[in-house]
């Protein structure tokens, strides 16, 4: 379907380096697309939503979605159009309305290393600012078409779904794989399925290459959130809480497995609430010792796998796809730089 160009003379890695600069260039027009979208016309009221926006992190949606529109790229080199920066603005959107809800339900006090939204200004301010984010988000997606707007109003509910049903397992010792599959699809891996479905959109993608590229978004948001799971339990160069989830009953991949391989011991301390330092203490060394970081990684693994072949077996996006390997090599490296388990993906990738 494409024609050969320019760029397959070239190293992945000379590729990737030009993609880099490509990519960084159009992350300062998503930044302002996301101010142009989110600013309120009352000054009284912006303060909290400069905050988010200034806070907004590395961008890993945005960034997917310009990854799925260079992925189809026909012309090398090119300008990306105004329309996949604005698709990526309407992702991001959504994703900081939903951390304003979960911090607030979670109670967080830091994110990304600074005060959370509620911890500064507030429970109300942070589900109001939430619910306008959302509506934004609602209008930004009806002004790129019916079609964009369809696809977001169906990923907020399949993210809602997911924490629900999370929330319904909270403190639950017994949760399976399968439970915990089933909530991250919805809760975190629907959201990076419709960035990459977002920059199919906008690049005019036909119906065969948007599904090869929501399946490379879907699975790659899969290995995310395994990898910030396990970061949870080890890190404490995230910028949160180390073990949050274990103290707030939410009960991730490695804690299952350790609960799988550690007889009765972890499910034990676990059925105490609540969590004491050194209960907290006690489970994370348990799940340490059982295995259950590497044994989460390799799943994790996996799921890059299997989103790496989405993209480069399809025809439309294999030749783009050696280069965006090379990029999301940086990408997972800035994960696995944080804990050895996850060394060998950055490698991998």
């Amino acid at each position: 379907m494409h024609s050969e160009t320019h760029s397959d003379a070239h190293s992945p890695g000379e590729g990737a380096a030009r993609i880099q600069e490509r990519l960084q260039k159009d992350l300062v027009r998503v930044r302002e697309a996301l101010h142009t979208l989110l600013l309120p016309p009352h000054s009284r009221i912006r303060e909290p939503l400069l905050y988010s926006v200034e806070n907004a992190g590395r961008l890993l949606r945005p960034t997917l979605v310009l990854l799925a529109s260079y992925l189809l790229d026909r012309e090398e080199g090119g300008r990306t159009d105004h329309r996949v920066i604005e698709g990526a603005a309407v992702v991001e959107t959504l994703h900081i309305a939903t951390l304003h809800h979960d911090d607030v339900i979670d109670e967080a006090q830091i994110r990304r290393g600074k005060p959370s939204i509620n911890a500064k200004y507030g429970n109300a301010i942070a589900l109001l600012t939430g619910d306008y984010l959302l509506a934004r988000c609602m209008e930004g997606a009806a002004a790129l078409g019916r079609t964009e707007l369809v696809v977001m109003a169906e990923t907020l509910t399949d993210m809602c779904v997911g924490q629900m049903l999370e929330s319904s397992q909270l403190h639950d010792p017994t949760r399976s794989e399968a439970d915990y599959f089933a909530a991250i699809s919805g809760k975190t891996a629907r959201l990076l399925r419709t960035a990459a479905a977002m920059g199919a959109l906008q690049s005019q993608a036909a119906d065969g290459e948007r599904e090869a590229l929501e399946a490379f978004g879907h699975n790659l948001g899969m290995a995310f959130q395994i990898w910030d799971d396990i970061l949870d339990i080890c890190s404490r160069e995230t910028g949160k809480q180390q073990a949050k989830d274990i103290l707030n009953g939410v009960y991730t991949l490695p804690v299952i497995y350790a609960v799988q391989d550690s007889g009765i011991r972890l499910e034990t301390i676990l059925r105490e609430q609540p969590l004491s330092a050194e209960q907290c203490g006690e489970a994370v060394a348990l799940v340490q010792e059982t295995g259950a970081i590497a044994r989460a990684a390799k799943v994790a693994q996996r799921y890059t796998d299997d989103a790496l072949r989405a993209v480069e077996t399809h025809p439309a996006t294999a030749s783009h796809a050696p280069v965006v390997r090379r990029c999301l090599s940086d990408l997972v490296g800035s994960f696995a730089a944080q804990h050895p388990a996850l060394r060998a993906l950055s490698d991998a990738a």
